[in-house]
């Protein structure tokens, strides 16, 4: 039936009515978010060396393996490199989270780092030996990772395999107890350590580019005992080891923050928040951030991985970072919220993840976070496809251009950096 033109008149105000009621709580909605994910107790500023305060770390993995790349096709320099180093500095951001290491076997003569057990592709170490120098000329710190937990660039698995082990699988407990594969461990990080940069001869563990060197990215404990013993005597024993061979820079564990038990923690929120491995032994966030040759806690965060809740998700957040800034502050350690993220293409809107991403920058801020990282930043030409948390600061666009997703919220948080 087709309405009458009186009809339709009287329609007009009220769809508009409606459309605007929609709008309003639409807003309200994300305003909400945005308060249960910034809804953390103000505590005093602590800092991650001479870095200010609450400071930015985007997170760009790949640094090392496209500048290996480019260096084998004969280019003195990697695009890919200069830019993500170029758009870093102009958005704010303090430092780069990228990996230091590269074991992977299906990248030898590529960008593999250690082909063998302590044997070494000379190219794909200038690789990193560029990322260092650039870094420096741009200003920008790095934070690096000196191995990995998972699989990918080689992980705990590979050495596991060096060492002749049967059955090896990701994140092999063995890793963490086997004498001979700690061993190697051990004089791999030294012998990194001990490189001279090939194109300013300055000594890895020396070297003005470095904030921190993690021990592994994201040690989990499964497989180990309850209590987390065992990991904190492998964060001792490694952790001394890096000491040892660059004093001059901070060392952090890369954990994702796991413990042993709920005290500390708000226990009827998470029991109710969340179906995770929060709290399932084998590696304790108190117990390793306690060693003396840990300077500063580390935290990762992603509750769709984790198993938390929709609607908790903003809240979830907020407790993670605040409880563990509280943890770490009892030990007299700043916090490092190494990664957090949500994905792009299911679960929330774009407007939904900024509400809550915004909120949780100013989480960080209020409970005297060390630094904070967004996962991930990636170069103009890398596909959104390989990583499902990928934001950009596109050329040619301004910060908040939706493209971008998140870049204006690192400029804001950025600029409120150091001013607690």
């Amino acid at each position: 039936m087709v309405p009458s033109r009186r009809e339709s008149r009287m329609r007009a105000p009220v769809l508009l009515l409606l459309l605007l009621t929609a709008v309003a709580c639409g807003e309200d909605s994300l305003e909400l978010l945005q308060e249960e994910a910034s809804d953390c107790p103000e505590a005093p500023a602590m800092r991650l060396g001479a870095v200010p305060s609450a400071a930015v770390v985007l997170n760009a993995y790949y640094l090392q393996e496209e500048a290996a790349r480019d260096l084998r096709r004969g280019r003195t320099e990697s695009p890919a490199v200069e830019e993500t180093l170029a758009k870093v500095s102009a958005l704010g951001a303090h430092a780069v989270r990228t990996i230091g290491y590269n074991d992977a076997a299906d990248k030898r003569g590529d960008s593999a780092i250690q082909v063998a057990p302590l044997q070494y592709d000379e190219v794909s170490l200038r690789g990193l030996d560029l990322v260092l120098h650039r870094a420096a000329a741009y200003g920008v710190k790095l934070v690096l990772p000196l191995g990995n937990y998972w699989d990918a660039y080689g992980g705990a698995r590979r050495y596991v395999e060096w060492a002749g082990l049967p059955s090896p699988v990701e994140g092999d407990p063995r890793f963490f107890t086997e004498r001979a594969v700690i061993e190697h461990y051990k004089a791999h990080v030294a012998r990194l350590l001990s490189r001279e940069n090939s194109f300013d001869g300055l000594r890895y563990g020396e070297h003005p580019a470095v904030l921190a060197w993690e021990l592994l990215n994201e040690p989990r404990g499964k497989g180990l005992d309850p209590e987390g013993a065992a990991m904190r005597a492998w964060v001792d024993e490694v952790a001394a080891v890096v000491k040892a061979y660059a004093p001059g820079h901070l060392v952090g564990t890369g954990e994702e923050g796991f413990d042993t038990s709920l005290a500390g923690y708000d226990e009827l929120f998470w029991r109710g928040a969340a179906s995770s491995p929060f709290f399932k032994g084998g590696s304790s966030f108190r117990r390793n951030t306690a060693s003396p040759f840990i300077d500063f806690a580390s935290v990762h965060f992603y509750p769709e991985l984790y198993g938390v809740k929709q609607d908790d998700t903003a809240r979830a957040g907020a407790h993670w970072f605040s409880e563990h800034a509280a943890i770490a502050r009892d030990v007299g350690k700043p916090l490092f919220i190494g990664e957090f993220a949500l994905r792009n293409h299911e679960g929330f809107s774009l407007d939904e993840r900024r509400a809550m991403y915004r909120g949780w920058f100013r989480c960080a801020s209020r409970v005297g976070a060390g630094a904070s990282g967004p996962w991930m930043f990636a170069n103009d030409s890398r596909p959104e496809e390989w990583d499902e948390f990928t934001f950009y600061y596109r050329d040619g666009t301004l910060p908040a251009d939706p493209r971008n997703r998140y870049a204006d919220l690192v400029v804001e948080a950025a600029a409120l950096s150091g001013t607690r």
